[in-house]
């Protein structure tokens, strides 16, 4: 059998404008799409940028990994604080088209074939990532829930960080819609059925339209939450209000009251 190719994915950004990197990079481009830029090094060696602020190397050596990844973040700084990774294998093979938890085995990778796999890979990363993000809010609004059970009442304190959490869930779900279209099917699955059947099973073996029903649902859960504490806080807000006029309405009755005796 012969040696495998490596493919790394890393989800470095937010998004990537990807007309503004196109002459940042080495080697050659092949195709360049507002979603999309393939670069090929050598033969059976390609880089692919994402829109969704991924990239994904395909049996690149990693001296040259580490140049490109350089070259974008001097020009568009470190990126994410904590980002995502996903590793997968292409092995060239004898036996017909088999996907594994770890590999994907081919007679031969052709340059669709790659992308999808590729694609496949970088939208792991991506989703790996906005899990993270996810957890960490349905973990925030777990904690303002449960001071709302145990007081009754959301502590004023927490105000400013619950508004905090409904632009940080605004700005996740609207980031994941407005890539929707990566989790569309490629144009190349129409070309074969071969096409259509890899990319169809690598989908299947990242989980990827699954983990991102899963995500919806989260935020969705997330979102009706920070409603509930939202018009909890304001209705709390209101009431204050209310009590603060109602004591001022009484204690300048009671000095009305004070002057008339005088």
């Amino acid at each position: 059998m012969a040696a495998p190719f490596i493919i790394e994915s890393l989800n470095l950004y937010d998004t990537i404008n990807i007309k503004g990197i196109r002459t940042l990079l080495s080697g050659r481009v092949v195709d360049s799409s507002p979603n999309e830029l393939q670069i090929q090094y050598d033969e059976n060696s390609y880089l692919f940028v994402y829109r969704f602020g991924c990239l994904v190397f395909f049996n690149v050596p990693q001296e040259t990994k580490n140049r490109e990844i350089g070259k974008l973040k001097a020009a568009l700084g470190n990126g994410l604080a904590h980002p995502t990774t996903e590793t997968f294998q292409a092995i060239p093979g004898e036996n017909a088209m088999k996907v594994e938890f770890e590999y994907v085995e081919m007679k031969r990778f052709s340059l669709d074939s790659i992308r999808l796999i590729c694609v496949s890979v970088g939208q792991s990363a991506a989703l790996e990532y906005f899990e993270i993000e996810t957890e960490r809010m349905l973990n925030d609004t777990y904690n303002l829930m449960q001071d709302l059970s145990k007081g009754g009442v959301v502590p004023m304190l927490r105000s400013q960080r619950l508004l905090k959490l409904i632009g940080s869930t605004a700005s996740t779900r609207q980031h994941i819609i407005s890539n929707v279209s990566v989790l569309d099917p490629p144009e190349a699955t129409w070309k074969s059925k071969e096409l259509g059947k890899l990319y169809s099973e690598v989908q299947e073996n990242f989980d990827i339209g699954m983990r991102f029903r899963v995500l919806d649902r989260k935020l969705s859960l997330i979102q009706d939450n920070i409603e509930i504490l939202a018009d909890l806080t304001s209705t709390r807000r209101n009431m204050m209000l209310e009590m603060l006029i109602a004591a001022l309405i009484v204690i300048e009755l009671i000095f009305a009251v004070m002057m008339q005796r005088h």
